[in-house]
C-alpha cells in the first residue's frame, strides 16, 4: 500500500498537496471542503499589507489631527486592526476545525510596522506563515541587491518575532537566482516557494486600453518552477513548494520527482473544484503503484540535479537544444 505522507518545513503532511491561498481559502467552508477533498494541508488567502496601510490612511487622512488627537490615536489604532482581527479570526477557527496544517499567509512589499503583528499568527494557532512578497523591480534608481536586503530584512524582521515555520514565496525577477534562494534559506527561510504567479497587464487594441491577461495558469507554466526546484533543492538548506501550472497529477509527480516537497494548487481548483484534490492525490498513488514506490520518499529529488549523473544537462538548456535539433 502507498504511503503519500511527507513533511514539508517541520509540518508533518498526509500528502504533499497544499491548497494554495486564494478565495477557495479565505473562508472557513472553503478551507474545510479543501480538508475533505483531501488537502494534506491550507494556506489561507493571503492577508495584504494595503488593506491595514490604505484603510487606515482612508479613515484618518481628512482628520484635523490637532483638533482630534484623541479621535486620531483611537481611528489609527482601531483602522490598523480591522482586517488584521478579522483574518486571526480565520486562522482561529480554522485551526480549530481543521485537523491538517494550517498555513496564514501575508502578501507584502515592506518592512515596517506590520511585521511586529506576525506573533499574533503564531499566538492564535498558525502553524506557519507564508511570506508572499513581491517588490516589482521597476524603480530604474533602484539596484537589485537594495530589492534583494528588503526581502532578507522582511524575513528578519518577522522570524525574530516567532518560532513556526516561515516560508518565502517569491517570483523570478532575480539575476542571481540560485545565490538569492539559497541566501533566504541561510537566513531563516523554512521554505521557498517557487514561483509567484503574478497578474499581468495586456492592451485592447479595439478600445486602445489597457485589460487584464488571463488570471489562471495552464499546464504549459510548469517548467520555470520545475526547472529552478530540479537545480537547488539538493543543494539549498530549505524544504521547496512547487506553484503555477501544476493542474494535474503529472505535474505534482514531475516537481515530487525534481525534488519539491509539497505542491500548491491553485487554478486548476477555481477551474474544475476541490474535488481536483481527491483526484490528483489518487492519480500520484497510481503512479507510485506503477512504479513499485512504498513512500514519497523512495523517489522525491530523484531527478534533481544534486542527484544526476550529468548535472550539466540541467543548465546547458540552448546547447541541449541545438544538439537535439529542437527548432
Amino acid at each position: 500500500m502507498t504511503d503519500l505522507s511527507t513533511s514539508y518545513i517541520g509540518l508533518k503532511l498526509k500528502n504533499p498537496i497544499i491548497a494554495a491561498s486564494s478565495s477557495l481559502t479565505s473562508s472557513l467552508d472553503g478551507v474545510k471542503k479543501c480538508e475533505d477533498a483531501g488537502a494534506g494541508a491550507v494556506v489561507l488567502k493571503s492577508l495584504f499589507e494595503e488593506q491595514i496601510t490604505i484603510d487606515k490612511n482612508r479613515m484618518v487622512g481628512g482628520m484635523n489631527f490637532d483638533a482630534y488627537t484623541d479621535a486620531y490615536d483611537f481611528f489609527n489604532a482601531t483602522s490598523s486592526d480591522y482586517y488584521l482581527d478579522k483574518y486571526l479570526g480565520l486562522v482561529e477557527d480554522a485551526r480549530a476545525a481543521l485537523s491538517i496544517p494550517v498555513i496564514a499567509s501575508v502578501n507584502c512589499v515592506s518592512t515596517g510596522q506590520w511585521t511586529d503583528y506576525s506573533e499574533r499568527f503564531e499566538a492564535i494557532g498558525a502553524d506557519a506563515l507564508e511570506l508572499n512578497i513581491f517588490i516589482l523591480p521597476s524603480n530604474i534608481a533602484t539596484s537589485g541587491k537594495e530589492i534583494e536586503d528588503s526581502y532578507l530584512k522582511i524575513l528578519a524582521d518577522v522570524k525574530k518575532n516567532i518560532k513556526i515555520p516561515v516560508a518565502v514565496k517569491i517570483g523570478y525577477h532575480f539575476s542571481g537566482m540560485g545565490n538569492f534562494i539559497n541566501t533566504l534559506a541561510k537566513n531563516g527561510a523554512d521554505g521557498i516557494v517557487l514561483f509567484n504567479r503574478f497578474y499581468k497587464m495586456d492592451i485592447d487594441i479595439n478600445k486602445m486600453e489597457l485589460k487584464a491577461s488571463p488570471l489562471l495558469s495552464d499546464p504549459s507554466e510548469i517548467f520555470l518552477a520545475l526547472q529552478w526546484i530540479a537545480l537547488m533543492s539538493g543543494d539549498v538548506p530549505a524544504d521547496f513548494s512547487a506553484t503555477t501550472g501544476i493542474h494535474d497529477a503529472e505535474g505534482a509527480v514531475k516537481h515530487l520527482l525534481a525534488g519539491a516537497k509539497s505542491i500548491q494548487l491553485c487554478s486548476t481548483l477555481m477551474q474544475n473544484g476541490v474535488n481536483r484534490i481527491a483526484d490528483i492525490n489518487s492519480g500520484v498513488e497510481n503512479w507510485m503503484e506503477t512504479k513499485s514506490y512504498s513512500k514519497i520518499s523512495d523517489f522525491n529529488g530523484l531527478l534533481s540535479q544534486a542527484n544526476s549523473t550529468h548535472p550539466e544537462s540541467y543548465e546547458r538548456s540552448q546547447f541541449i537544444k541545438s544538439v537535439v535539433g529542437v527548432f
